[in-house]
């Protein structure tokens, strides 16, 4: 919850997003870096890795508008590339924590807050 969440398609622009961070202030210890097929068995699309309860929240997440985000998200893995997870609070760190992955090359731009997804930036 209450994170931006972008796809990066190769190392560099994952390195070119966590300097972008660094400048706005972003604490990168707090970034999750997804890559590659070990990234899509971390994220575990059906939730058949990480029990029952993983399961459950997939099967509510199918009905909801996180399904489309999250088949992007996992493709994205498969074919090699990465998902930046960014905790932003605050419509301006929203923004501008946007604009700076957008400028690395981020794209399929997501804000999964505590109720709501928001796909503006897509």
């Amino acid at each position: 919850m209450q994170r931006l969440v972008a796809v990066l398609d190769d190392d560099a622009a994952v390195d070119g997003a966590l300097q972008q961070l660094g400048r706005t202030g972003i604490d990168l210890s707090t970034v999750h870096v997804l890559s590659g097929r070990e990234g899509a068995a971390l994220l575990d699309r059906r939730g058949e890795g990480h029990g029952l309860r993983a399961r459950l929240l997939r099967l509510l997440q199918w009905t909801s508008a996180e399904n489309d985000t999250l088949d992007v998200h996992d493709q994205a893995l498969r074919d090699g590339g990465h998902v930046l997870y960014v905790p932003v609070r605050g419509e301006d760190r929203k923004e501008q924590v946007a604009e700076g992955l957008r400028a690395a090359g981020g794209h399929h731009l997501v804000y999964f807050g505590r109720f709501t997804t928001e796909k503006r930036w897509i």
